[in-house]
């Protein structure tokens, strides 16, 4: 009974829902030139800047030593297992690096071609649940939101993941409303059979509740849900991922077990042991979506308002008759709910954008008469006063302070491992060196939110959207120019090169701290395993499948008995963490010296021989 009249009262929400993504006819020239000059800048930018630590070097290292070994199945950091993701990532970043060389732009490529992925699929169910025109807002959207670009420009597999859920919901759809519904349903299969390979049984849940859902509430899917599980998809599933799992319990007695159930559901519900990533809270997170779609999220009210009073007009009546809204609704809110008990990351709901962006594209797409209503024009104002206020400032405190080389204050690298501590885990005078970039930046979107604003006053309404699209381009690549100011403080690579320019003799390179922490070594250095004091990051599978790592982990004072002996040894550790080091290194070796910086980092030496490489 009580489900019963949950359906009811859902029956009766189906129009509010399904006005969400009605279509609206439009030219898709200036919208597909503005995708193209999108696609490019993604391409164009993931060649910079170096390698970052943390999901970067975790990645690129291991394809960086499984090259080495000629080993593509079992991936390694420092020589031990890896065993937290599947193999996708490593595989494509190992198929690019054989054709294009061990480089940025030969790693990055697969992550950026992932995001070209992810705004297509955006585009082709945008398309085919309310026409091109939605399709096109909705991947201009996507791919110009804050958010997406700088996770697509990070090597993480979340991008992959996001894109084959994308994938698999327009192949629900298909398969649920289309023609040749087989077909698309083997395509299902497929797309969650790529997400799963890079990275979990998260690719197949979300899209399957989710049609399980949309079973139980609407009677014009439930019959069409047998069409979702052809045999020759799931057969097709399992002979996609069946075979690296089967092969890695072979050579990994115990792996399936951890794999699953420590790191797969010891995520999900923030009981990984040990613990390998902080945990960003709830509101904080929720705050943070915000900021990672912008500027598009300061359209919620236009959207709101495009919901509570529509346009009264025919809709296509498979949108009459399908539940479109009751899609994306059950897609946002299993992503949300499914996060609530994990060990929350900023980029968690990734998987959730490309219905988002949608909902966001939908007032862009109407057909109405006259002005729009203030909350559609409001935001475009709401930009181009930022873009003043912002360029103002920027002045303003150059000209005050100058705009050379900023003296650079920052939190030890282990303190910014998530978004917002990486952004105040500076000083103020440290974005001093961001203003040439801001003015640009403030530039364009001056430019876009004033011409948008005249093109949304007019009632040209995906017009203005596009202009807002074309706007961002700018942004985003000086985004970019940002991440190049700051590798010294997010990538150990001036390091490893300082290291591989000196005579390979016998030395020991030890780091203080976590791996991940310091992870980009792995993928730079050049012949050396490194030695870590203080971490707990292995992890009881990854000693017992490879005991011989144990001695890459040392108590401090297996470390100081190596730093006194006789062995050439090089110390990576925090600068401000030396307050504590220096005393106890000057008893032991009175000659020891600090021979490079990098960011917060140090890098010293027990005692010196021979001349020392030139760095920056």
């Amino acid at each position: 009974m009580k489900i019963e009249s949950f359906k009811r009262r859902l029956y009766r929400f189906q129009p509010f829902l399904h006005r969400l993504v009605r279509p609206s006819p439009s030219g898709r020239g200036v919208g597909l030139f503005a995708l193209a000059s999108l696609g490019a800048l993604y391409l164009l930018e993931c060649g910079s800047p170096v390698i970052f630590d943390d999901n970067e070097g975790l990645y690129a290292g291991a394809a960086h030593e499984m090259r080495a070994r000629g080993d593509w199945i079992v991936p390694t950091l420092d020589g031990m297992p890896r065993c937290q993701k599947p193999p996708l990532v490593y595989w494509l970043i190992l198929l690019s690096t054989s054709l294009f060389g061990e480089n940025e732009l030969a790693v990055r490529l697969p992550q950026a071609l992932a995001s070209l992925l992810w705004m297509a699929a955006t585009y082709r169910l945008g398309a085919a649940l309310g026409g091109q025109s939605l399709g096109q807002m909705a991947a201009l959207i996507l791919g110009t939101a804050f958010g997406s670009f700088v996770f697509g420009h990070i090597i993480m597999p979340e991008i992959f993941l996001a894109a084959s859920i994308a994938w698999s919901f327009w192949f629900l759809w298909k398969a649920l409303t289309g023609k040749e519904k087989d077909r698309y349903g083997i395509g299902l299969w497929a797309s969650m059979a790529f997400g799963a390979m890079a990275k979990g049984l998260h690719a197949l849940i979300y899209p399957l509740l989710v049609a399980g859902l949309l079973a139980l509430f609407s009677r014009t899917l439930r019959k069409e849900v047998r069409h979702l599980f052809p045999w020759q998809g799931i057969a097709l599933f399992l002979l996609l991922v069946a075979p690296w799992y089967l092969a890695m319990e072979g050579r990994l007695p115990g792996f399936l077990q951890e794999h699953f159930g420590n790191e797969q559901l010891g995520h999900a519900v923030n009981h990984r042991i040990p613990p390998d990533a902080g945990t960003v809270h709830l509101p904080i997170f929720l705050g943070e979506q915000i900021i990672f779609l912008l500027p598009w999220s300061l359209f919620g009210g236009a959207l709101l308002f495009s919901v509570l009073f529509p346009v009264p007009r025919a809709a296509p009546a498979v949108l009459e008759e399908q539940p479109v809204g009751l899609l994306l609704g059950l897609w946002i809110l299993l992503t949300f709910l499914s996060l609530l008990p994990s060990s929350l990351q900023d980029y968690y709901a990734l998987g959730c954008f490309p219905a988002l962006a949608l909902l966001l594209a939908r007032p862009f797409c109407e057909v109405r008469e006259g002005r729009p209503h203030w909350t559609f024009w409001i935001p475009f104002a709401a930009v181009a006063g930022l873009a003043v206020a912002a360029a103002i400032a920027g002045i303003a405190y150059g000209t005050n302070e100058g705009l050379g080389r900023p003296s650079i204050v920052a939190s030890p690298v282990d303190q910014r491992d998530n978004f917002l501590a990486a952004i105040f885990g500076f000083s103020f005078n440290t974005w001093r060196a961001f203003v040439p970039l801001l003015l640009w930046a403030s530039a364009s979107l001056f430019l876009g939110g004033t011409a948008g604003l005249w093109l949304a006053w007019h009632g040209k309404r995906l017009a203005s959207g596009i202009c807002l699209a074309l706007a961002m381009l700018l942004p985003l690549k000086e985004a970019g120019a940002g991440f190049r100011l700051m590798g010294d403080y997010f990538s150990s690579e001036k390091i490893a090169r300082y290291l591989n320019r000196l005579a390979t003799t016998d030395r020991r390179i030890v780091a203080d701290g976590e791996p991940n922490f310091s992870s980009s070594l792995f993928f730079y250095l050049q012949g050396d395993r490194v030695y870590w004091v203080h971490s707990s990051s292995a992890s009881s599978f990854s000693l017992r499948s490879s005991p011989e790592g144990r001695k890459l982990y040392l108590s401090e004072a297996e470390f100081l008995e190596l730093w006194a002996g006789e062995r050439t040894v090089y110390w990576i550790c925090e600068e401000s963490a030396m307050k504590h080091w220096k005393r106890i290194l000057d008893e032991k070796t009175p000659s020891w010296s600090i021979v490079l910086r990098c960011g917060t980092r140090v890098l010293a030496v027990n005692r010196l021989q021979g001349g020392l490489p030139d760095h920056d």
